[in-house]
């Protein structure tokens, strides 16, 4: 019979710009049914229009704000900032003032002009501060002019985020607004409100018996140590920032901008409720984020719950998991690798990997794989359970109580699109968002760890061939579970019968939908006969923990989704607008973070790094996938250190084995690792490392480890403690090097000490228990060099495995360290410095960088390039234009040089080509900011400079060199004790005549961008109080920059 398999696509699509999407951010597309066609009908919905009340939260811009801290000193109240109407009407004015000062250039439109400019920047700097904290984007600061990206972002993100309607359980679609807050309302009251049974003395005893921990003296007296004001700042400090608020609606900058004035009375709340051991109420009051998990989620159980708790409650519950997290690692089984300090999720699917390895044989013994999937895991955790096992476990009743009050106490309310609807009291589950809840889940689970591992004891479940020593019953990371057995049906009936007690204990149940049925080396009826567990059958390759898991070599098909993940990070409309350097730091974090996390577990063909490395240059350079525009400077020169005159990009190639070899290392020295614990007893037992050789049965991941070998021995050192755990010949233990090398493959032989011999074993009795006499020079040799040697002894503790260079091993492995040694290396640069120092404009300096290279497209290197392009300069057209034309010899360039260099104190210009401005930045002087200013300066006029010239050459539009100057942004702050003077400098108008230093304050205002004078008590600045009375006495005038006279430093001391 044939089968056809059937392909449905969608024909029908509506596509917007990113206009649309920033003037109609509500809208969204209604596809109905075909009907007759192959087309659906389509229909745009421009949203609810309704404004609703948003609840208080602050904006984080406001921190900066000069009156800020003043207010909150006076009273903690809402402040409100119109945002971008009022920087559009700001530049409006700007550019009216400067089409002004152009036509008719008069003092007074020149103070004008300047103002106007000061107060769109002022605003213009706010709005990206706001809109970067609604943005969520940490990896790109604000500052350097990303507003429109970071607009963008806020439309994606709302966008996204907004819910335009829902389906309900009975498959009704509400579209009003508030039919969807009372459906939201109602699902997650009973979700996390629903009435719960009291813990029955049945299941009581169930769980003291599957806890099999039990709590030290010393961590007791760790979990209820007494809380300190120290503690309390310290974790309001390490708050994450640009996180959304609480129903509070304060943010952790918040509080650390103005810990001066609040900072006592925190202190004060956090430890009275560890003194009093209860919770207010308002404080554990929740705010329900609704985060789609797909795109077009319609139904509420594909939307993530996030919990937003406010500020005071985020401190108490970050020092309790902090606490908590040190008992973890000694309470949880190393089947769980999840929020458990020293862990990593690596050793999962290394693992994994490994258990899958023969599953496309058919002539292998039975084994099978459950991919199991908790149904709502954090929403439906039993409190009494938790706490129960906290007690079964001798935690202290104090620190008990406490995470008893941090979860009985909750109430939450559900945010939809911005409004906060409901109320509704908690009654069971773990919040996402809450920092306790990742531990208490990881106990949680450490539970069904040990039920299952009860179950594999009884024999009621059989151990998967590959699993018996060690005993590998299942791996979790949080709620993700994968169980192997020897594939049988009795054995499937007893995970299931696990699965099922564990419901009745905890309240967490198996989402039986989404969960696999993996198995190899059964027959078509033995398979078939397992159809009766209602398990959907599956095949390999699939993804866990988000990458492949698969039984051989990767395949362009595996990796795709890392290319395509890094495709639609660079197709986003919303990194359009990106300067070089905003790009520039997308790939550093953004792609980079992507690739380590596969280059962590794989090592990547090299036709996969190619595409990556392909994809980052195009972006790099053009902004846009789709743009042909070649790259100013190769892929290998960006990967440099800046030092030597690249970006400080990682080449892929090099990284992908420097974070390989870390998988080495753990071989060595993670000894809470089950994967290690694995490899150890199936590839190791009586084999090295440094010498076994490659089998056709190994799995390829074992296969690429071996390949590191040359580079990880060059690395690898042991330092000797009592020598049980290093190999006399093989290991790096000595200064010699392996003494295989040395003597030889006969070596072993010849001395009479077996080649699996440890130090232990080769020494004993007070002496290397070695052949007295051989002809062998070598051997003979190596005998005297042992007999200098320190021998192992008990008394010097564990053996210990160093990695790194020789003049700077550690007990720990440094991927920084790794990566110096093995990266492509050049000259440092002498000019580098002029480039890339502290506090620059990254746009400026990453133009600049590239200026220096003299790489951009100038017309003499674009006719070079044999385009049909006329090389000589389109703005002064007398000489061809290269690099000093343009930036230093033009008569354009010139002037603007001689009027910058005038500002800065100088009558000419102090060099005449490229390499004495490198030399002039460079140059040394005796006030370090002011060349640190000096250096500032000349990055923004090369990319001013630089900016104009493609202003004119492909928009037709110019400035004067006056009005060049001004574009640069120049600081000034006075501050003066006399607060009379502040209010006249505000006021001109009330000025008195003879107020000449007035006047002069007031004309400072024309010549910087940001002018401001401030009052200051006398008291805050006694040192500027004294050198002003000396000055009084002074019969003539006199200037210092910089400087005092040394005749006024006693006065001053």
């Amino acid at each position: 019979m044939l089968i056809l398999e059937l392909i449905a696509k969608k024909l029908d699509k509506i596509l917007i710009n990113d206009k649309w999407l920033l003037n109609y951010p509500s809208a969204y597309a209604h596809f109905g049914n075909p009907e007759f066609s192959d087309h659906s009908p389509s229909c745009i919905i421009f949203g609810d229009r309704l404004q609703t009340k948003r609840h208080f939260m602050v904006s984080n811009f406001l921190l900066h704000h000069p009156d800020f801290l003043p207010r909150v000193a006076i009273k903690w109240q809402e402040m409100f900032f119109a945002g971008s109407a009022m920087v559009k009407e700001a530049h409006s004015r700007l550019l009216e003032s400067q089409g002004n000062l152009l036509v008719n250039p008069t003092h007074l439109l020149a103070i004008r002009e300047k103002e106007t400019h000061k107060t769109w920047h002022t605003l213009s700097l706010a709005e990206e501060r706001f809109l970067q904290q609604r943005s969520r984007v940490k990896w790109l600061e604000s500052g350097d002019g990303n507003t429109a990206f970071f607009h963008k972002m806020v439309a994606q993100r709302r966008s996204t985020n907004q819910i335009h309607y829902l389906i309900n359980s009975e498959g009704r679609r509400l579209d009003k607004i508030g039919e969807v807050k009372s459906h939201c309302v109602e699902y997650f009251q009973d979700l996390f409100g629903a009435p719960t049974s009291p813990l029955l003395p049945a299941s009581a005893d169930k769980i003291s018996d599957l806890t099999k921990f039990r709590c030290s003296d010393q961590l007791k007296e760790l979990l209820k140590a007494e809380v300190t004001a120290a503690d309390v700042k310290f974790e309001v400090f390490s708050l994450p920032r640009n996180k959304t608020p609480g129903p509070d609606g304060y943010t952790g900058e918040f509080y650390r901008k103005s810990w001066d004035i609040v900072g006592h009375d925190i202190i004060k709340a956090v430890l009275e409720f560890f003194r009093s051991g209860q919770m207010l109420k308002q404080w554990n009051c929740t705010a329900i984020s609704l985060i789609p998990k797909r795109v077009g989620a319609d139904k509420l159980v594909d939307f993530r719950p996030i919990s937003l708790c406010n500020v005071v409650y985020k401190i108490i519950s970050k020092i309790l998991a902090r606490r908590l997290q040190e008992v973890t690692p000694s309470m949880v089984t190393n089947s769980q690798s999840a929020f458990v300090k020293g862990r990593l999720l690596v050793d999962n699917v290394l693992l994994a990997t490994e258990m899958v390895q023969g599953f496309q044989n058919s002539n292998i013994t039975k084994r099978g794989l459950l991919k199991v999937d908790l149904r709502k895991a954090f929403d439906c955790v039993n409190w009494d359970f938790i706490l129960h096992i906290l007690l079964t476990a001798d935690f202290p009743p104090l620190f008990v109580n406490w995470i008893s009050q941090c979860l009985t106490t909750s109430s939450f309310s559900i945010s939809v699109n911005g409004d906060l609807c409901g109320f509704f009291k908690g009654t069971r589950g773990l919040r996402q968002g809450d920092p306790l809840s990742p531990s208490l889940f990881v106990i949680a689970m450490e539970a069904y760890s040990n039920l299952l591992t009860s179950a594999f004891d009884s024999c009621s479940i059989g151990y998967h061939p590959l699993g018996r020593n060690p005993k590998i019953t299942h791996l979790a990371f949080v709620d993700d579970i994968v169980i192997f057995f020897d594939g049988k049906g009795s054995s499937l009936q007893g995970i299931s019968s696990t699965l099922e007690d564990f419901k009745q204990l905890s309240g967490l149940c198996m989402n039986r939908e989404k969960t696999d049925l993996f198995l190899a080396g059964l027959n078509p009826e033995e398979s078939e006969a397992l159809n009766i567990f209602g398990f959907q059958k599956g095949s390999l390759p699939i993804r866990y923990l988000g990458l492949p898991l698969l039984h051989r070599k990767l395949r362009k098909a595996d990796y795709s989704p890392l290319t395509d993940k890094i495709k639609a990070k660079f197709n986003s409309w919303t990194v359009k607008g990106l300067t070089f350097a905003g790009r520039l730091q997308l790939i550093s974090s953004v792609i980079y973070s992507l690739v380590n996390f596969w280059f962590s577990a794989f090592s990547l063909p090299k036709g996969c790094l190619k595409d990556i490395e392909k994809l980052c240059n195009k972006f790099l350079w053009a902004g846009d996938l789709t743009k042909h525009t070649s790259a100013k400077i190769s892929w290998k020169g960006i990967c440099l250190p800046k030092s030597e005159g690249g970006l400080g990009l990682r080449n892929f190639l090099v990284w992908n084995k420097v974070l390989n070899l870390k998988l080495v290392w753990l071989l060595f020295s993670n000894t809470d690792s089950l994967w290690v614990a694995w490899t150890l007893e199936h590839r190791l037992k009586r084999n090295f490392f440094w010498t076994i050789g490659e089998k056709s049965t190994d799995s390829w991941i074992w296969k690429f480890l071996i390949s590191l070998r040359p580079l990880a021995r060059n690395l690898f050192t042991s330092s000797v403690g009592d020598g049980t755990m290093i190999n006399l010949w093989y290991d790096n233990w000595c200064v010699h090097g392996p003494l295989i090398h040395f003597v030889g493959e006969n070596g072993p032989r010849l001395m009479g000490i077996p080649v699996q011999a440890s130090l232990t074993q080769a020494y004993y009795s007070h002496d290397w228990n070695a052949r007295s006499r051989t002809r062998n020079l070598k051997i003979a040799v190596l005998r005297s060099l042992l007999q200098t040697m320190q021998p192992p002894s008990p008394a010097n503790g564990a053996d210990t495995f160093l990695w790194g260079p020789p003049d700077q091993k550690s007990t720990n492995f440094s991927t920084k360290k790794t990566w110096d040694i093995l990266r492509p290396r050049q000259t440092e640069k002498r000019w580098f410095k002029a480039v890339w120092f502290k506090k620059n404009v990254p746009k400026h300096a990453f133009n600049f960088w590239a200026t220096n290279l003299d790489r951009l497209p100038l017309n003499v290197r674009l006719a070079k390039w044999g385009l049909n392009v006329n090389p000589v300069c389109t703005i002064c057209h007398l000489h061809d234009e290269n690099r000093d034309h343009r930036f230093l010899h033009c008569e354009f360039s010139s002037q603007v040089w001689t009027l910058i260099m005038q500002r800065l104190g100088f009558h000419s210009i102090p060099f005449h080509n490229w390499e004495e401005l490198i030399q002039w930045m460079l140059s040394s002087t005796r006030q370090p900011k002011l060349k640190f200013l000096r250096n500032l300066v000349c990055q923004a006029t090369i990319y001013i400079l630089w900016r104009e010239r493609n202003s004119r050459n492909h928009g037709d539009i110019s400035v004067t060199t006056e009005c060049m100057l001004r574009q640069k942004k120049l600081t000034i702050v006075f501050q003066t004790d006399c607060s009379d003077m502040v209010k006249m400098v505000s006021k001109p108008d009330e000025l008195p005549a003879f107020a000449t230093i007035l006047e002069e304050l007031c004309r400072c205002r024309t010549e910087f961008t940001s002018f401001s004078i401030v009052h200051i008590p006398r008291t805050k600045n006694t040192k500027a109080d004294k050198l002003a009375r000396s000055a009084r006495v002074l019969p003539t005038d006199v200037f210092c920059v910089n400087s005092v006279s040394p005749a006024w430093i006693p006065q001053l001391v």
